[in-house]
């Protein structure tokens, strides 16, 4: 640890502050799409185009590795030692790397195949089709280099060492703005711009937490790798994991297959609204997650429970103390959010609202989202895989079955609406068996919390309904750019909202320091 110690609410904002930034070049970027490209069969098929690898790379990165590798790289790190524990990650190492490029490689040479056979509504688009194959074609190895970014992160984080890791998606996002600027004027089209800029981002990502690696002395190459006992346990648990871990992107995957056979245009709302609902997300879910695996691992694998669902505890809490006002925020605020970051250049103003309602249905199943990431968390730490596997995959059905019951009545809008659906169902099912298993902490201090937690959500609701519209017109009266006036609005929301958190006494960083002080770490 830096300095000796290493506090987990420290450790949370540090993530969380990068992800922030992160997000914030990521909506550039989206903003940049929106208007170079706008919604037509360009912007279907990137959506498809991207949304490939990224499945990929949440089943094999951040499912597989945060779920699987990471529990047990930092357990070996705390009973055996630096040397076994990188022996370990080594062999792992050379497995990923040849898996990853064998798979690169054959996806590659089958893709005009694979794409008709999972998009099949992109045959009533011949041009849809064909662009989806094009764009995929360059995007597709993404997945190498970004998988390979989450072995290296994996191991900076187990160190405690989370800066590189959590600042490497901004380095990623910059070269993708870079392509959409520098090369849109000059090549084909924009969209094989963004595609470009996608590979870039891969590269320039992996090089980011590879070259920390290599100056702090952890030298992992490719080599023969040996299968160990290490290696085969990790084996054994790396595909329930991954899929356990991943039910929801599968479920945004699914949406989008689904969705293929609706008219052109629904994609591309679906994934400028995944965009934007994966904000609050990643900032909450994944900061949390990111530093709560290794510690709660650290703490099970010791069978320190008390100390684990204490760490858990304070997760959940601070989790929800931000998620309940995030998804009140998106759904209220919809309509303002997406006209001012997509209205503009090719995104014309009949796609704000459908955008809008879609924005709203995915938002409405953020704090499940959220519950879901610290849940199987838990349950990877303690060493069950199967169980949230099972659950994953329940949840996967139901948000078929809910996609074709709404697809007709209600389009995109339908899908994300499944996709919320079922992730509250699988987040309270999971929550139910932890409960039952001693390992989840939600006891009356969490109930005591929520109930504390309506005076400053309601005062929240207030401003959100009755200040920003107001707000938003005054500033445009005086002609403010829009662009200065959604930082304006939510600063002023936050500090208003943590404010009175802070009086009532439901956000207190003492109580969260004092809860995760440094003998927990």
């Amino acid at each position: 640890m830096k300095n000796g110690k290493m506090k987990l609410i420290g450790s949370v904002l540090s993530v969380g502050g990068f992800t922030i930034l992160s997000r914030l070049t990521g909506f550039l970027r989206e903003s940049l799409q929106a208007h170079y490209i706008g919604v037509n069969v360009v912007s279907d098929a990137l959506g498809i185009a991207i949304k490939i690898p990224s499945l990929f790379r949440r089943i094999l990165a951040e499912g597989a590795f945060n779920a699987s590798f990471v529990p047990m790289f930092s357990g070996l790190l705390a009973s055996e030692g630096p040397k076994e524990a990188l022996e370990f990650a080594q062999n792992v190492f050379s497995l990923l790397f040849l898996a990853l490029l064998g798979l690169v490689v054959g996806v590659e040479m089958f893709l005009p195949e694979l794409i008709p056979l999972f998009f099949r509504g992109l045959a009533q688009t011949p041009e849809r089709l064909a662009l989806t194959i094009q764009f995929s074609k360059i995007t597709f190895p993404f997945l190498f280099f970004i998988s390979l970014t989450a072995f290296f992160s994996g191991i900076l984080n187990s160190f405690e060492r989370f800066i590189a890791t959590s600042s490497s998606p901004v380095i990623g996002n910059l070269f993708i703005i870079a392509a959409l600027i520098y090369l849109s004027p000059t090549a084909i089209s924009p969209g094989y711009a963004l595609a470009v800029g996608i590979l870039w981002c891969g590269v320039a990502q992996l090089l980011w937490v590879f070259i920390p690696c290599q100056i702090s002395k952890i030298r992992i190459v490719p080599k023969m790798p040996r299968i160990t006992p290490n290696v085969k346990k990790f084996l054994k648990i790396l595909l329930p994991a991954a899929l356990g871990s991943s039910v929801v992107q599968i479920n945004l995957f699914l949406d989008i297959t689904i969705a293929s056979y609706l008219k052109v245009g629904g994609i591309s709302y679906m994934n400028y609204a995944d965009r934007l609902a994966q904000l609050p997300l990643s900032v909450i879910g994944m900061a949390m997650s990111t530093v709560l695996l290794p510690t709660l691992a650290k703490h099970l694998r010791k069978n320190n429970r008390i100390q684990a669902l204490k760490v858990q505890t304070v997760a959940i809490e601070t989790s929800l103390l931000a998620a309940i006002p995030a998804t009140t925020a998106l759904i209220m605020l919809a309509h303002f959010l997406v006209e001012i970051l997509y209205g503009h250049g090719e995104f014309t103003a009949e796609n704000i609202a459908p955008t809008a309602r879609t924005l709203q249905a995915l938002a409405s199943g953020l704090p499940a989202y959220i519950l879901i990431k610290l849940f199987t968390t838990t349950f990877f730490s303690s060493g069950d895989t199967k169980t949230p596997t099972i659950i994953g995959a329940g949840s996967v059905a139901l948000n078929v079955t809910l996609n074709l019951l709404l697809i007709n009545s209600m389009e995109y809008v339908g899908l994300a609406l499944a996709t919320s659906i079922s992730a509250w169902v699988q987040a309270f099912v999971l929550g139910y068996i932890l409960q039952k298993k001693d390992l989840l902490g939600f006891t009356n201090s969490i109930l005591k919390f929520l109930r504390d937690l309506i005076v400053p959500y309601g005062v929240l609701v207030g401003y959100l309904w009755f200040i920003v519209p107001r707000l938003d017109q005054y500033l445009r009266g005086i002609h403010v750019s829009s662009f200065f006036i959604l930082p304006l609005v939510f600063l002023g929301g936050t500090l208003i909202y943590l404010g009175i958190a802070y009086k009532t006494g439901v956000f207190s960083p003492k109580r969260i320091r004092s809860s995760l002080g440094e003998e927990s770490l």
